[in-house]
């Protein structure tokens, strides 16, 4: 099947693209730099439309946002338009292409802006929100997805994504902090007190979920991927220092940071994907980190030590 995905040179965005792949699609790349199939910008709508005319994909994979919550609070307008404008205009352009669905990545930090208890996909939002202007433009994302399907009959898929983690991490995302400090030999900073917990998804994971999700029984349909496991911020630590070897860890505040997802008194549930696409993670937490500090320090500590020699 021929999919295009946007953000497809991203973290999650190049996983999807090699499960794909693996799964025998043929796959181009949207996104912003110049190693895209389609350097594009999602704000763009007649751009979008004449590369989806143009690539004429079955299904478009749209995964390109502002990813970084901090960045989010920082720039909220800017937020808005990318988050929220970039999905309009993707699903604009895939109706004036005639494109046959769109798999939209949503987030479990949707569930801000649901009650408590056991969550599923049918759990309605608080009209109050999600507390947060990345939360919004998610939630805001799912119901524009619906609308499309409702007024233009354009098929979508909504995907939210617990949160990942794996080779690839951008340096926004905690584990990949972490990495970054340990080998600085620095401590391990926790916002708080490191009772926050989280069901962390190792990326190989989540990305199959893409390739199973091409399944007609996912259309027009809506799925929690999460991951196996909830770990507090704080015992995350001490794995990780068990797999990389001893560090420090300290505790700071942090205001940038308010409004982030809370599992307190929330269980997401996976079985729909499970029942429907035959999808649940694999991954133990402790193999995926162990998978992730050998890609740090084969890739990324290697690749600094060979740029050193060569200067």
């Amino acid at each position: 099947m021929r999919c295009l995905v946007t953000g497809g040179n991203g973290f999650i965005g190049g996983h999807v693209v090699n499960a794909l792949r693996e799964a025998d699609h043929d796959v181009k790349v949207l996104d912003l730099n110049h190693r895209a199939d389609y350097p594009v910008d999602i704000c763009n709508t007649a751009e979008l439309t004449r590369v989806f005319r143009d690539a004429q994909p079955k299904v478009v994979f749209h995964i390109a946002a502002i990813a970084d919550a901090r960045c989010a609070l920082e720039k909220p307008v800017e937020t808005i338009n990318i988050n929220l404008g970039g999905t309009a205009g993707v699903f604009e352009a895939a109706r004036r292409a005639g494109i046959k669905r769109v798999i939209l990545a949503s987030t479990c930090w949707v569930a801000n802006a649901m009650g408590s208890g056991i969550l599923d996909e049918s759990s309605s939002f608080n009209p109050a929100g999600g507390g947060h202007v990345y939360t919004t433009a998610k939630i805001a994302s799912e119901m524009l997805a619906h609308d499309f399907y409702a007024l233009y009959g354009v098929n979508f898929t909504i995907l939210r994504y617990g949160i990942p983690y794996g080779p690839g991490m951008w340096s926004g995302l905690v584990m990949r902090n972490w990495l970054d400090r340990a080998s600085a030999g620095q401590s391990l900073v926790i916002y708080g007190d490191g009772s926050a917990s989280r069901r962390f998804l190792y990326i190989k994971d989540l990305s199959e979920a893409h390739a199973l999700a091409l399944q007609d029984v996912a259309i027009n349909q809506t799925y929690n991927l999460e991951g196996m496991r909830a770990i507090s911020v704080r015992e995350l630590a001490q794995v990780f220092r068990d797999v990389w070897g001893d560090v420090e860890i300290e505790h700071r505040s942090e205001p940038t940071r308010v409004g982030e997802f809370q599992y307190m008194r929330k269980i997401i549930s996976n079985d729909k994907a499970y029942v429907e696409l035959g999808w649940e993670p694999t991954t133990d937490l402790v193999d995926g980190i162990r998978r992730t500090v050998e890609w740090y320090r084969n890739e990324v500590l290697g690749a600094e030590k060979l740029a050193t020699v060569a200067v």
